[in-house]
């Protein structure tokens, strides 16, 4: 086992002469892709949970899933000062019963269903589990949302590779 000789107290005093820069965002379509689609590959999903605050559903559970994509950056996209990987973090609200299980009714789930179809796991009678995603590729598309006056990237369909 390797250790870490990373001293965070260091950094209180560290000086630096260089400037923190943004990154241009990534482009909304690949242009070395026919229908703009970056390939990626899905990392290690973990979950985050919690209790609803506020509306109709305030006291009840919520689950997610996070899902880190590591998008390849084509080098067309690159010369915009952008690295040959890049990941990019999606959420899925899991849908729930009131037992607080996952609800598999028709219509349910639906970006859980984009993630198994995407990867051609979405097979009545074969087990599954989100964990198996992990090393698997899809095609993404991506998108922009301004959020406090600054472009975010966000992840809109996932779809086969």
């Amino acid at each position: 086992m390797s250790t870490s000789q990373f001293d965070p107290s260091v950094f209180l005093d560290a000086q630096v002469t260089e400037v923190n820069e943004k990154r241009p965002p990534i482009p909304t379509e690949n242009p070395d892709h026919e229908n703009g689609l970056y390939l990626a590959v899905i990392g290690e999903i973990t979950t985050s949970s919690g209790t609803i605050g506020k509306g109709d559903n305030a006291g009840k559970p919520w689950v997610s899933m996070i899902i880190p994509l590591r998008l390849q950056i084509p080098p067309s996209v690159q010369g915009l000062g952008i690295p040959p990987e890049l990941t990019l973090s999606d959420r899925a609200f899991l849908d729930l019963t009131a037992q607080g299980a996952l609800d598999n009714s028709k219509g349910k789930n639906r970006r859980q269903k984009d993630y198994r179809e995407a990867t051609g796991t979405n097979v009545a009678g074969v087990p599954w589990a989100w964990r198996q995603l992990q090393g698997k590729t899809v095609r993404v598309k991506v998108q922009h949302e301004l959020y406090n006056d600054v472009i975010q990237e966000r992840v809109g369909a996932i779809l086969p590779s």
